[in-house]
């Protein structure tokens, strides 16, 4: 019974840990999605729309919050309001130009 009790437990932290992330993650995705957006000149809310200004400023986005913060590109997608194809088509155009 013991046994159980530690095993509940430890399934109990790994859950609180994992749910203590995802709350950060967003904190820290909406920070950076302030951040750039403010820098690019374009409000939030734009993020869902085309043209060049904001496919930029959301592929700098999807790029940080996927390669310096390793939040998976389905998570940034939803957040953004985009599909994942389109998070992963801008991150591949943004690292396309940088290697140019």
């Amino acid at each position: 019974m013991a046994r159980n009790t530690q095993v509940g437990l430890r399934e109990a932290y790994k859950n609180l840990k994992r749910r203590l992330r995802l709350g950060e993650s967003k904190v820290l995705m909406a920070q950076v999605i302030r951040k750039i957006c403010d820098e690019a000149g374009i409000r939030e809310q734009e993020l869902r729309n085309g043209g060049r200004r904001i496919s930029q400023a959301r592929a700098m986005i999807s790029y940080y919050l996927s390669h310096e913060l390793g939040i998976l590109t389905a998570e940034i997608a939803r957040h953004l309001g985009v599909c994942t194809s389109a998070i992963i088509k801008a991150i591949q155009k943004l690292e396309s130009q940088s290697e140019k």
